[in-house]
C-alpha cells in the first residue's frame, strides 16, 4: 500500500506494471486474510466474554458472524438488533471495501503541461507582391507558378477535402459554407465525422511554422481569399467570325462581364466562356455569369502535432492591417485583370487552333475533380453544372492559382527553424522581395510520460480497513492470552462433553474444541430420538453405537 503510494507521480516502470499486476489479486486476497483474521478476533472475544458471563445472544451474534451474510443473518433471526450487532456488519463490510480499495488505489496517467508559444504564418500583405501585377513579372515567374498549380490541382483527388494542402499548409474553408450556422461572429467549421459543413476555398493552404511536434495547439491566423458566386450557367452558339469569338486562342476565357457597371467594384462581375463544341463556322461555348469578391478572415487554427485544421472563422473589414484603397485598386486593376488572362491558359498557352489539345485541365477539374487525369482531346460540357457547384469549382481554382503566383518559396513547407524567431524570410539572391511571416500567441499542452496516480480516497479507505484489520488480529492475541478457558464454542466435539447420552471417559475439560475432535474423531455420534419407546420422543447428540438413539421419523412427534 505505502509502496504504491511512493510511486504517486513517478513515470510508469517495470517495476510499477509488476505492482499494478499484484494489486489485482487483492479483491481475492484480501478478504480471506480479512476473514481469517477477523473471524479468529471474533472467536476470541467471545470465549474472554463466556469466560467472564454474558448472554447467550450476544455469544451468538460473536460466533456466529464469521462473513458479511452470518453476521446479518444472526440480527435477523434473533430478532435483536445491538451496537454489537450492528458493529459486526459495519467490520465485516471492510472486507470487500478493501479488496475494491487495494484494486483502485493505483493507475497511470498523462499528465497536460500547459505552455504558450509563438506560431508564424506568411502575411496577408504577401498576396500583394504577386506576379500577377505585371507583364514582366508574369513571364519571369510562369514556369514556378505553373509547376505550382498544375502539382496542386493534379493532386486534388487526394488532398482537395483535407484540412491541409500536400505540402502541410493549413487551408481555410468558404466562409459562405458557414456563416448562416450561427448568429455568433465566429463561425465553427465541423470535421467530416461531425458532418461537415464546408467547402475547402483552395487547394493550397496557408504557410505556417513554429507548430510543436508534440501535444495539442490552437492559435489565430488571418489570410484573404476570394469568393466567386454565380447566378446562370447556359450554353450559348456564335459564328467564329462574330467579334467576341474572333480571337479565341484557347478553349477556355474570363473576362470582365461588359453588361455591368461595376467592373471595378465588389462583387466584381465576370463571364467565364468555356468551349463546349467546336464547329467548321460556329462553336457552342458554355457561358457562366459570375460575380467575384474578396474578402479578410481571422480563423482559429487546432493542431493535434504538426496535423491542422481550421476550427472556426470570422469575417474582418477588408480594408485592415495595411491593405489600402491603393492597395486594392492594385489588385482589382492588375492582379484580378491578369489572372483572368493567366489562369485559363496556363497549361494550353498560345495554341493557334482550339480544337488542338481539348479542353485544359482546369475545364476538365471542374467538371469533374474525381476523373480529369489524361489526354482526351474531346470538350467538357461546363454548362451542364448547377451554378453553384461551377462557382465552388471555379473559386478553389482562383485562389489555388492565386496563391500559386506569390510567396512561392514558403509554399513548400522547407522553411528554416530561426523564422519562428525572426519572422522574415530573406530572399538571398535579392531579386525577389523578403516575406514577412507575422507572429500570434499559441496556447500548447502537451502530455508528458505516462506517470503513476494515486488515487487518495482509495489509499484512505485500504489504510482505515488495513488498520482495522491488524488491531483486530493483536487484539485477537491479546485477548487469547488473557482467556483462561479453552475454545469450546461451536465445535460438535463439545455436544459430547459432559452429556449423559454420550457416555466417553471423564475428564478433558481444559481442551479446545479442536483438540477433543481430535481425540474422539472415530467415536460415531448421531442426531436421533434418545426416547424410541416414549409416546412422545426427545432429539438429543447422543453415541450411535449403543442402541439407545434412534433416527427421526416425521410421523412421530417430539419435544
Amino acid at each position: 500500500m505505502f509502496v504504491a503510494a511512493g510511486l504517486d507521480g513517478k513515470e510508469a516502470s517495470l517495476y510499477g506494471f509488476k505492482l499494478e499486476q499484484t494489486l489485482l489479486l487483492s479483491p481475492t486476497i484480501f478478504p480471506v486474510i480479512f476473514a481469517a483474521l477477523m473471524g479468529r478476533f471474533f472467536r476470541s472475544l467471545g470465549v474472554y466474554l463466556a469466560e467472564r458471563g454474558t448472554t447467550l445472544g450476544r455469544l451468538e451474534q460473536l460466533f456466529g458472524c464469521q462473513s458479511v451474510f452470518t453476521a446479518l443473518e444472526r440480527q435477523i433471526t434473533l430478532r435483536y438488533w445491538s451496537i454489537v450487532g450492528v458493529f459486526t456488519v459495519l467490520i465485516w463490510l471492510l472486507s470487500p471495501v478493501g479488496g475494491q480499495s487495494a484494486l483502485r488505489l493505483l493507475s497511470t496517467e498523462n499528465q497536460n503541461i500547459s505552455s504558450i508559444a509563438t506560431v508564424r504564418y506568411l502575411d496577408p500583405g504577401s498576396a500583394t507582391t504577386s506576379s500577377l501585377e505585371g507583364a514582366s513579372s508574369m513571364n519571369s515567374a510562369r514556369g514556378t507558378y505553373t509547376s505550382i498549380f498544375l502539382a496542386a490541382l493534379l493532386s486534388s483527388s487526394k488532398y482537395q477535402d483535407t484540412s491541409m494542402d500536400l505540402w502541410g499548409n493549413v487551408k481555410l474553408p468558404l466562409y459562405r459554407d458557414i456563416e448562416g450556422d450561427t448568429t455568433d461572429e465566429w463561425k465553427r467549421v465541423y470535421r467530416d465525422e461531425e458532418g461537415g459543413n464546408a467547402t475547402y476555398g483552395s487547394l493550397i493552404g496557408v504557410p505556417t511554422i513554429g507548430m510543436p511536434r508534440d501535444g495539442y495547439s490552437n492559435f489565430t491566423i488571418k489570410a484573404r481569399q476570394f469568393d466567386i458566386t454565380c447566378s446562370r450557367n447556359e450554353i450559348q452558339s456564335g459564328l467564329k467570325n462574330e467579334s467576341l469569338w474572333a480571337n479565341v486562342t484557347g478553349t477556355w476565357g474570363l473576362m470582365g462581364d461588359p453588361s455591368s457597371p461595376r467592373i471595378g467594384e465588389y462583387p466584381r462581375p465576370i463571364l467565364s466562356m468555356s468551349l463546349a463544341i467546336d464547329g467548321d463556322t460556329s462553336s457552342n461555348y458554355s457561358v457562366t455569369a459570375c460575380n467575384v469578391d474578396y474578402n479578410y478572415f481571422e480563423a482559429r487554427v487546432n493542431c493535434n502535432g504538426t496535423s491542422c485544421g481550421v476550427g472556426s472563422m470570422r469575417k474582418l473589414d477588408l480594408f485592415g492591417d495595411g491593405y489600402t484603397n491603393d492597395t486594392d485598386l492594385v489588385t482589382r486593376a492588375n492582379i484580378i485583370r491578369n489572372l483572368m488572362t493567366v489562369l485559363p491558359r496556363v497549361d494550353n498557352t498560345d495554341v493557334s487552333s482550339p480544337s488542338a489539345r481539348g479542353s485544359t485541365n482546369a475545364e476538365k477539374w471542374m467538371a469533374d475533380p474525381t476523373n480529369f487525369i489524361g489526354a482526351t482531346f474531346d470538350y467538357v460540357q461546363l454548362y451542364k453544372l448547377d451554378p453553384d457547384v461551377f462557382a465552388r469549382r471555379l473559386t478553389i481554382l482562383w485562389n489555388t492559382f492565386h496563391q500559386s503566383t506569390f510567396a512561392t518559396t514558403t509554399l513548400g513547407g522547407a522553411l528554416p527553424s530561426n523564422l519562428t524567431q525572426t519572422g522574415l524570410l530573406v530572399n538571398p539572391n535579392g531579386f525577389s522581395p523578403n516575406i514577412t511571416f507575422n507572429g500570434t500567441q499559441a496556447r500548447v499542452i502537451q502530455q508528458t510520460l505516462p506517470v503513476y496516480k494515486t488515487n487518495w480516497k482509495w489509499f484512505a479507505a485500504l489504510l482505515f480497513s488495513s488498520l482495522i484489520l491488524l488491531s483486530a488480529a493483536y487484539a485477537g492475541l491479546a485477548i487469547r492470552y488473557m482467556t483462561l478457558a479453552p475454545d469450546i464454542i461451536g465445535y460438535a466435539s463439545s455436544m459430547a462433553m459432559l452429556n449423559p447420552y454420550v457416555p466417553i471417559n471423564t475428564g478433558g475439560s481444559t481442551l479446545y474444541g479442536l483438540e477433543r475432535s481430535a481425540l474422539l474423531h472415530d467415536l460415531p455420534v448421531r442426531i436421533g430420538d434418545v426416547r424410541p419407546n416414549e409416546p412422545v420422543g426427545t432429539i438429543a447428540f447422543a453415541k450411535a453405537d449403543d442402541g439407545r438413539v434412534a433416527r427421526l421419523n416425521r410421523r412421530r412427534y417430539y419435544i
